[in-house]
């Protein structure tokens, strides 16, 4: 897709340029005789433009063709109640401005040409109202009149109220601007209105006011709305839109000393790339107005480009709204809102319909890809950072891309959160060579002059499913040398929960994907909480809450259905402070193999913490002799408590726990304190509701015996039932023993070597019966003759 919106833009490209070189050659300034506008040149390169047709307070010019050579001047000379200068150009020509434009006065310029229009790196504005160039074909007034650029025979019906709207026509032509510095007065718009269009290596300033770029399809209306100072413009009525590329170390800035100004950039796809600026800096006190970037198909912020909103005062950051079906933001691009003052950080609002993805750059070690809202302010009254809220179908992170929210100060990090209708993945190399992880990630930041005493913001994640895998990681965390909390981690998925594999960094460590909420420094590590049906940590993946130096760690809370463990780590460990403790609720499953580890532990003095495991309608599972241990151990304080609540328990038992051994082990100990408590509670079913005793005699013998037979007849065949390997079931009253998820019970199959088939005897059947000289009876083949009296059986 983008490898086609690009050739497309070369073809644009290359007719526009074609058509340049006539143009600069040929194009000049002429009026087209259809209202009384006159053109005064000696030398053909500097132009004033006199008389027109002034109807209240709009001025009316029309043109053959309007081009100003490369150092060229053209001037309007209007009086200085003219608010509205109007022109058009009705001509076949490209106007190509390479040269300075300039009004009296504070009028604002309109310039229509629809056959295109193009600014050189010569070109500059010297206006001091506002300036929207547009390929439209007409200018729509509120009295219902229009100017427009066709209709050249008759004398236009020319309005004296205020424009409203721009009407393309059949064909939407481009506009190209080539390294030229546009800029308009404090509080006014610039505004560029056309099909495609292209900004290689320009500037474009309105400080403190508006920039306004769309790319609009064939037969739609742009609408002009008039504000005091400057023109609001509006979209809702147009269908189609075309393409904006923004390109080669383009600046777009809105930035002033009172606020900063609002930006728009509406299109099909939109392009952003190769160190490319689009923000504004609010250095005032009055809060910064909006960055809106609005795309039906697609939005690329890539090639260490960035778009911004910052606050260096009290006023609060301009909002960041980004709506489109799919956003890219790749190889050091950088989508950011920030407070370096006591002003609040900007709002960042991302509505992607299919996907919003961050890619970075593999072997990066300084580039940083990232999605972020941060505060850097160490004052008292310092601003807390904006919020990050996305809504998508699918959020993929990959080679090191980011989405963040971060404190360096006294403010509160932002609360980022996270709506996917279908899934959130994040992943890294195997071999990783950059010096980050992908992932979602709040920070308190340490390790400045100042410390940092602003609490992390909380990640906050809805989706049906959440993978994290190849070292991939998502965070909440205070670092070495912040004073502030970390933020809290909730997760809510509808269906699954994946922590999956490892990576290598540069060092040659191993990175587990992990899910982490950790403190570093003094402040108090954030908790983490998981809802999910199934959650799976495999191959090495982790979870973890940690205080590993003077604050508390958080509590690790998790309600599934089932949890699967596979060579995973559910790990709490705290340092000095409180915390560490692992909850895990609403059980049917919990699976433990391959060195799989529950663990709650305390270094130093602190006690160890607590595991809570709540199954009562379902069953705790390890793969026997795998090394899979459920321990909440200290070193000098107290050993915590392990409390499990489940039918039963398969495979591992309260035991001491050794590395590297092969047993299963649930155990609560301290190295050189005292040890913790272990509770199981596997029989939580009241024995005395709704249970049978089965009775030890199936049938009665006595009603066994038949009153007769007949040993001759043939009425039915005995049978035989095996009914298992003997004995009773256990008592309904008694409790039952623990066992192995499975032992086999089978005697070995040896085969014996040369062993010889014997031939089982034939069976005869019995004819009758004697009495021996024994007494006893005897069942024989041969019958011999005899007259019996009584009849008598066997049933």
């Amino acid at each position: 897709m983008k490898k086609w919106i690009y050739y497309i833009w070369i073809i644009n490209l290359f007719v526009l340029c074609f058509t340049t070189q006539n143009d600069r050659t040929y194009a000049q300034i002429s009026s087209d005789g259809t209202l009384s506008t006159t053109v005064e040149s000696t030398d053909k390169l500097n132009f004033i433009i006199t008389n027109g047709n002034q109807v209240g307070d709009n001025l009316f010019h029309s043109f053959k063709e309007f081009s100003i050579p490369q150092g060229g001047i053209a001037s309007f000379a209007n009086n200085s109640n003219v608010k509205y200068i109007i022109s058009r150009i009705t001509g076949r020509s490209i106007s190509y401005i390479d040269g300075l434009l300039k009004t009296e006065g504070s009028a604002n310029l309109f310039l229509i040409n629809p056959n295109g229009i193009i600014f050189g790196s010569n070109a500059s504005l010297n206006i001091n109202g506002s300036f929207i160039a547009s390929t439209a074909n007409k200018l729509i007034f509120s009295d219902g009149n229009q100017f427009s650029v066709h209709d050249t025979k008759t004398p236009p019906l020319l309005s004296e109220n205020i424009p409203i709207g721009l009407q393309f026509g059949e064909l939407a032509k481009p506009i190209k601007i080539d390294g030229s510095m546009l800029s308009v007065s404090r509080d006014e718009t610039l505004a560029m209105l056309g099909g495609d269009i292209f900004i290689k290596g320009g500037q474009l300033r309105a400080p403190g006011g508006r920039i306004d770029l769309g790319s609009v399809a064939n037969n739609n209306l742009v609408t002009l709305i008039p504000l005091t100072k400057g023109w609001a413009l509006g979209y809702a009525n147009v269908q189609r839109f075309e393409n904006i590329q923004v390109t080669q170390n383009t600046s777009i800035y809105t930035s002033s000393d009172k606020n900063s100004g609002a930006i728009q950039l509406y299109g099909k796809n939109i392009v952003i790339t190769n160190d490319s600026q689009v923000g504004g800096i609010n250095r005032g006190n009055n809060s910064g107005q909006p960055l809106i970037i609005k795309a039906s198909e697609s939005v690329e912020v890539s090639g260490d480009s960035a778009v911004f909103t910052l606050t260096t005062k009290s006023g609060a950051g301009g909002d960041i709204i980004f709506q489109t079906k799919r956003l890219l933001v790749d190889a050091g691009g950088v989508i950011e809102a920030s407070t370096f003052d006591s002003g609040r950080g900007g709002d960042l609002t991302i509505d992607a319909d299919e996907s919003v993805e961050v890619q970075g750059i593999l072997g990066s070690t300084q580039s940083l890809t990232s999605i972020n809202v941060r505060t850097f302010s160490i004052q008292k009254n310092a601003g807390d950072a904006g919020k990050i809220e996305i809504f998508t179908k699918k959020v993929i992170l990959g080679n090191g891309g980011q989405i963040s929210t971060s404190t360096l100060g006294a403010g509160k990090g932002g609360i980022l959160k996270v709506n996917a209708s279908e899934s959130v993945e994040a992943s890294d190399p195997v071999v990783r060579t950059s010096d980050y992880s992908s992932g979602l990630v709040s920070q308190s930041r340490g390790g400045g002059k100042v410390p940092t005493t602003g609490k992390g913001g909380d990640i906050i994640i809805n989706t049906p499913r959440l993978v994290v895998k190849d070292g991939a990681r998502i965070s909440v965390a205070t670092t070495n040398g912040s004073q502030g909390d970390a933020g809290t981690l909730d997760i809510h998925t509808s269906d699954s929960v994946i922590l999956t594999g490892t990576a290598i960094d540069r060092n040659g460590q191993t990175v587990p994907s992990s899910l982490l909420a950790t403190s570093e420094g003094s402040g108090s590590a954030g908790n983490l909480r998981i809802n999910t049906r199934t959650l799976t940590v495999q191959n090495g993946a982790e979870i973890s809450v940690s205080g590993k130096g003077s604050g508390s760690a958080g509590n690790l809370t998790i309600s599934a259905n089932t949890i699967r463990l596979n060579q995973g780590r559910l790990t709490a460990e705290t340092n000095a402070g409180e915390g560490a403790n692992i909850k895990l609720q609403d059980l049917k499953l919990l699976f433990l193999q391959n060195q799989s580890l529950i663990s709650a532990e305390a270094f130093n003095r602190a006690n160890g913490g607590n595991i809570n495991i709540i199954a009562p309608n379902g069953f705790i599972v390890a793969a026997p002799y795998r090394n899979n241990d459920i321990i909440a151990n200290a070193f000098q304080g107290q050993g915590g408590q392990i409390n499990i609540t489940s039918t039963n328990i398969f495979g591992i038992a309260e035991r001491s726990s050794t590395p590297k051994n092969t047993t299963n082990d649930i155990d609560a100990s301290s190295q050189f304190g005292s040890s913790g408590t272990i509770n199981l509670n596997t029989d939580p079913t009241d024995p005395n509701r709704g249970l049978v005793e089965l009775p030890s005699n199936l049938v009665d013998p006595s009603k066994q015996i038949s009153t007769a037979c007949n040993p001759g007849s043939r009425q039915s065949q005995s049978s035989l039932v095996a009914t298992g390997r003997g004995g009773l079931p256990p008592s309904p009253y008694e409790s039952l023993d623990n066992s192995e998820v499975w032992r086999d019970v089978q005697l070995p199959r040896q085969l014996a070597e040369n062993s010889a088939t014997i031939s089982p005897e034939q069976i005869v059947e019995a004819k009758g019966w004697i009495v021996n000289k024994n007494g006893n009876v005897e069942l024989i083949a041969q019958v011999p003759t005899a007259t019996f009296q009584g009849r008598c059986g066997l049933r």
